[in-house]
C-alpha cells in the first residue's frame, strides 16, 4: 500500500512527519507497505526522531511490537522523548520550503508522476512527494490492470494537502470520489455532501459539482488529469483560493461533530480544530482497517 499520510500532517503534538512515520511502520509490520517505500528513511524519518531526541531502534521496536494507535504512539513519544517547542517549530518550518536537488531524486519523482524534465522545473519536495504518492496509489489501485483494494478504506489523504493548483481539499475530493466509485470508500465518509468541504472547494473553483463527479466516477483520472480538467472547466481566482485555504486551516468543528469524533476516538473532549480532528478520525479508521477494531 502507498502511504498517503503526508509529511506536513501533524497530530496533537504538532510534529510534522511523525504521523507518516507511524503509518509507514504499521503498514510495514503488517506486510502491506509498498516495496518502493522505506519504513524508516535516512532522511525525514530519521530526522524527526532526532528532533524529539528519541532512539530510532526503540521507536521502531515499539511500533512493530505494540502496533499502537497514533494517539498511543504520541503518548509514548511524549514519555520517551524531549518536547522542545522552538526545536519543533524550526523543524516544521524547515519542511515547507524544502526542495529536491539531487538529479536521481528528480528523475525518480518526475518519472513516477509522468513529468518531462524538459517541460517543468518544479523542485518542491512537499509537492513532488505528494504527487508521487498519489500517482503511485492511482497506478496500484485505479489503473485498468491494477490489483485494486480488498475492501473499503479511510481516505488518509489530508484536507491540507495541495497539488500544483495550490488549493486545499481538492486532492482529498479526488481520492474520496474515486474510491466511492469503486466501492472502496469507508462507509462513514461522504463524497461531496451538502455543505461539505468538497462542495465548497469546487464552488471556490467555480466548477460544476455534478460535472466534476461524473468526470471522476467515469474516468477515475490521475490527480494531475483531474487538475487539468478543473483548469479547463473552472475559474481559478488566487484570492478566492487563498481565502478558502485560510478558512479550512482555521475552522473548528461544531460541537456535535467534535463530540462525535471524540466518541469515535474514545477520548474526552479535548480538541476543536477541524483539520486535527479529521486527521485523528482518518487515522483511527485506517488503524482499525489494518490492525482490527
Amino acid at each position: 500500500m502507498i502511504p498517503l499520510v503526508s509529511t506536513l500532517c501533524q497530530g496533537p503534538l504538532g510534529v510534522a512527519q511523525l504521523p507518516r512515520l507511524w503509518w509507514k511502520n504499521l503498514l510495514h509490520q503488517a506486510g502491506q507497505l509498498d516495496e518502493d517505500y522505506p519504513f524508516c528513511s535516512g532522511g525525514l524519518d530519521k530526522y524527526v526522531l532526532e528532533v524529539l531526541r528519541i532512539d530510532q531502534d526503540s521507536a521502531l521496536r515499539f511500533l512493530w511490537d505494540q502496533r499502537p494507535t497514533y494517539l498511543q504512539f504520541e503518548e509514548w513519544v511524549t514519555a520517551e522523548g524531549t518536547y522542545e517547542p522552538n526545536r519543533i517549530a524550526r523543524w516544521n518550518k524547515s519542511l515547507v520550503p524544502r526542495t529536491h536537488y539531487m538529479p536521481a531524486k528528480i528523475d525518480e519523482t518526475y518519472g513516477d508522476i509522468g513529468w518531462s524534465p524538459e517541460e517543468t522545473t518544479e523542485v518542491s519536495a512537499v509537492l513532488l512527494n505528494c504527487l508521487q504518492d498519489w500517482h503511485l496509489f492511482h497506478r496500484r489501485v485505479f489503473a485498468p490492470d491494477a490489483p485494486g483494494l480488498s475492501g473499503p478504506v479511510a481516505p488518509t489523504l489530508s484536507s491540507i494537502d495541495r497539488g500544483p493548483l495550490g488549493i486545499c481539499q481538492l486532492p482529498r475530493t479526488w481520492l474520496k470520489t474515486c474510491l466511492r466509485a469503486r466501492g472502496w470508500l469507508h462507509l462513514d465518509y461522504p463524497d461531496c455532501a451538502e455543505g461539505s468541504l468538497d462542495q465548497r472547494c469546487l464552488q471556490t473553483l467555480q466548477v460544476d459539482q455534478d460535472a466534476a463527479l461524473i468526470f471522476l466516477r467515469q474516468t477515475l483520472p490521475t490527480y494531475l488529469d483531474f487538475e487539468a480538467w478543473v483548469r479547463r472547466q473552472g475559474t481559478i481566482e488566487e484570492e478566492a483560493v487563498a481565502a478558502f485555504n485560510q478558512r479550512l486551516l482555521e475552522r473548528e468543528h461544531i460541537a456535535a461533530k467534535q463530540a462525535e469524533i471524540h466518541a469515535t476516538l474514545q477520548r474526552p473532549p479535548t480538541w476543536t480544530s477541524g483539520v486535527l480532528l479529521n486527521h485523528l478520525e482518518d487515522w483511527h479508521y485506517a488503524y482499525e482497517g489494518l490492525v482490527g477494531g
